[in-house]
């Protein structure tokens, strides 16, 4: 059996986009690391509760609570581990999604997490409805007999 292998360059992703994985890492598309500016190395994190945003602006590198933006091999895309940020907030990343990166007030770009209001996300889910009772079925009663002819 033959192969022929593809060996051409690898795609980038320039549409800026970013990555929640599960545990909190952030992948920045570069069109995402474009829009924070030039020669951003470190960043830091916020969230807007409210309407539910996560925020990302370039900082220096004496800021507090910088996080460093790491380069990720044979990639445009950086990387932002985010864990202690997604658990101080309280926000629990069960599965990685994918966001459209967009340019807020003040150099500040981010995404909503969720289409609610973070407030509805964090309530306690209503409980499930339990199904009606079956009522048990009714006895068998010992059917009549025949007589029988003597």
């Amino acid at each position: 059996m033959s192969f022929e292998f593809y060996q051409g360059n690898a795609s980038e992703n320039t549409t800026p986009k970013i990555t929640v994985r599960k545990g909190g890492q952030l992948v920045l598309t570069s069109g995402a690391v474009d829009m924070l500016g030039d020669d951003v190395e470190f960043v830091q994190l916020a969230y807007n509760a409210t309407k539910g945003v996560v925020g990302i602006r370039g900082a220096g590198e004496d800021a507090q609570g910088r996080y460093r933006l790491r380069s990720q091999k044979n990639s445009g895309s950086r990387l932002v581990t985010g864990k202690r940020f997604f658990t101080h907030n309280g926000l629990k990343i069960d599965k990685a999604k994918t966001f459209d990166a967009e340019a807020y007030d003040g150099g500040i770009v981010g995404f909503k997490l969720t289409d609610e209001p973070a407030e509805t996300v964090t309530e306690t889910p209503t409980p499930v409805e339990t199904a009606p009772a079956k009522t048990a079925p009714a006895k068998k009663t010992g059917g009549q007999r025949k007589a029988k002819a003597a």
